[in-house]
């Protein structure tokens, strides 16, 4: 069972994986579609104030795209490897091999 003090800590150590400062959250919160201003998402950042779910929402779906967007490289499965290799030209394979 997941614990309100669990969420609250995932949702802090995700936005502060997600290395962004409050003005560049803003702006992506702002361009989402979000409501409150810059001062009132800091306050929200530091407890001080709460947000309608909805808001909190994009503030959330905000700091998940930029973790996707600087999710480090995946290690690749045996099966890319295979595909890597079907999909490479012929002439490629024969230097290889």
């Amino acid at each position: 069972m997941t614990t309100q003090h669990g969420l609250n800590a995932r949702f802090q150590m995700a936005l502060e994986a997600a290395s962004l400062t409050v003005d560049e959250l803003w702006l992506r919160y702002f361009s989402m579609g979000g409501e409150a201003g810059r001062f009132e998402l800091d306050a929200y950042l530091n407890g001080a104030i709460a947000l309608p779910p909805i808001q909190h929402d994009v503030v959330a779906h905000v700091i998940n795209e930029r973790l996707d967007e600087i999710a480090p490289p995946r290690a690749p499965y045996s099966d890319d490897f295979v595909q890597a290799r079907l999909e490479e030209p012929t002439d490629e394979r024969d230097e290889t091999s």
